[in-house]
């Protein structure tokens, strides 16, 4: 194997252990780096494992293994979570419903840097959340500002009319140093469809990809969203069950800021 060979793999290796500690440190911090956030909180055991409860009278219910954790690879002296703050301990309610507080914390000592809280965020009912997902792409919008990004994923739970979704949103520092959303339910992917149950039907799967824009608008880059959309049919032939291609369609979406946020037209939109 030649040396550069060589070089790149151990390379690569040290990156991934690199990786693997940080997001193991990371999990292991979790528990100190809420106790941070949210000062007063006790703990209790719930139906899903161990739980937070908020201070004050308005409580809420954090559950520890829902809580998403990662070191921000673009600025590895902070780390990211996403905190779901439910409403009631128990959860498989029939709709349950939670806060969003994303935190961007020191990566050295349990001290918090910036927060932004979305009330009613998420809520589970007939199609539940499934995931929280930290992305930490590199979304550089302008020369001192990159976002990351969080996805939420999403599934229904009829099995004749299977449908799962995932939106993803942007977070970023203004000016003064305040986090916020600056990209809202941008909708990465989607499968759904209508079927016999047994075999016929028809199926549609839509994927996109964000890349940042070399056009500026109010100082930040443009977002440029490539969806592929891929529809297909089951059909019966005797006791077999035939998969029949459909078309594939290919579009592209400049998404402009406005000042404020990234406007996303209905079409692209989730939940």
């Amino acid at each position: 194997m030649a040396p550069r060979t060589v070089l790149s793999l151990c390379l690569s290796l040290a990156a991934l252990a690199s990786a693997d500690a940080g997001a193991a440190d990371c999990q292991e911090r979790t528990y100190d780096l809420l106790r941070a956030a949210y000062p007063g909180a006790t703990g209790e055991t719930g139906d899903e494992g161990e739980l937070l409860r908020t201070a004050g009278a308005s409580a809420r219910w954090i559950n520890l293994g829902k809580v998403v954790c990662k070191v921000w690879p673009a600025s590895p002296d902070k780390t990211l979570l996403a905190v779901p703050l439910q409403h009631e301990a128990a959860t498989g309610l029939d709709v349950d419903t939670a806060d969003l507080e994303v935190l961007v914390v020191d990566s050295a000592r349990p001290r918090i840097l910036q927060r932004y809280r979305e009330n009613e965020a998420l809520t589970s009912d007939a199609v539940q959340i499934t995931a929280l997902t930290l992305d930490t792409a590199r979304y550089k919008l302008d020369e001192r500002t990159t976002a990351f990004g969080l996805r939420i994923g999403y599934s229904g739970s009829s099995r004749a009319n299977p449908y799962s979704s995932t939106v993803l949103n942007l977070y970023a520092a203004d000016a003064d140093g305040q986090l916020r959303p600056v990209l809202s339910k941008l909708e990465v992917e989607k499968e759904r469809g209508e079927w016999d149950t047994n075999c016929a039907g028809e199926f549609e799967s839509v994927r996109r990809t964000v890349a940042i824009d070399s056009k500026r608008d109010h100082g930040y880059a443009g977002l440029r969203v490539n969806s592929v959309t891929e529809r297909r049919r089951n059909v019966a032939k005797g006791k077999d069950c035939a998969d029949v291609p459909g078309k594939t369609e290919k579009r592209s979406a400049r998404l402009a800021y406005d000042g404020r946020r990234y406007v996303v037209p209905e079409e692209l939109r989730g939940l």
